[in-house]
């Protein structure tokens, strides 16, 4: 989801806004739209401790009114802004606060990320596994006095094997706990940064988010580490 502001000519009848605004309500690709004032934007303005000092020297109201709207696609918010600069009311010296060549540059970069984030994953995934078999490999190669008694007197592979996969599974679920823990440490201040970073794209810190996550990961841990844990000993423990 993306916001864009539109800048209401200072002439423009409300009643002329309140209609653009009831338009832009019924249209399928925003999500939400609020009429903000001139008095409402300046006092956010002043409020804003970037412009403490450039709030003193403002003499008037300068501000435009606008609409802020919320567009549920980043992809529409260049349909959205084209419609904005055809309407009567805008501002003709200042429309929108709409970068489109940011925006172009944040959708490839969403592409490239979402293609190296799926690459990273699988490569994470891979490592996980790697290291969770080598870890039982070695557990089971201290314990092979053991084994070879129990396989003696009649233990199943599965019997055998059952300590071990759980070991892996319990490695599994430590570690992403770790990752979730620096998560949580780390996600909303990054939000804060970013927000005050690029202002054009709103972001919020939600909870809800994390426990989703939260057990995505864990249950991503486990089974990583149940396939690894697996792996590395069935040659060993094989009747």
């Amino acid at each position: 989801m993306s916001e864009i502001s539109i800048n209401v000519s200072d002439n423009t009848p409300l009643q002329t806004v309140y209609d653009f605004e009831a338009q832009l309500t019924a249209d399928p690709r925003v999500d939400s739209v609020r009429f903000v004032t001139k008095d409402e934007a300046l006092v956010a303005f002043k409020s804003d401790p970037q412009n403490s000092i450039l709030s003193q020297q403002i003499d008037g109201n300068p501000l435009d009114a606008k609409l802020d709207v919320r567009v549920k696609n980043l992809t529409d918010v260049a349909s959205i802004d084209a419609m904005a600069r055809k309407w009567t009311g805008v501002d003709p010296t200042d429309p929108t606060n709409y970068q489109g060549d940011f925006v172009n540059r944040m959708l490839d970069l969403s592409e490239w990320l979402a293609l190296a984030g799926v690459g990273l994953l699988i490569v994470l995934c891979v490592v996980s596994v790697v290291i969770v078999m080598n870890t039982i490999r070695t557990a089971v190669y201290h314990r092979r006095k053991e084994i070879e008694v129990m396989k003696l007197v009649g233990a199943t592979e599965w019997f055998v094997r059952g300590p071990f996969v759980i070991e892996g599974i319990m490695t599994g679920v430590i570690a992403a706990a770790i990752a979730l823990a620096l998560l949580v440490i780390a996600y909303e201040p990054a939000v804060q940064q970013f927000k005050s970073d690029v202002g054009f794209i709103p972001l919020s810190y939600d909870p809800s988010f994390i426990s989703s996550l939260a057990r995505d990961l864990l249950v991503a841990g486990a089974l990583l580490g149940a396939l690894g844990s697996y792996i590395g000993v069935r040659r060993y423990v094989r009747i």
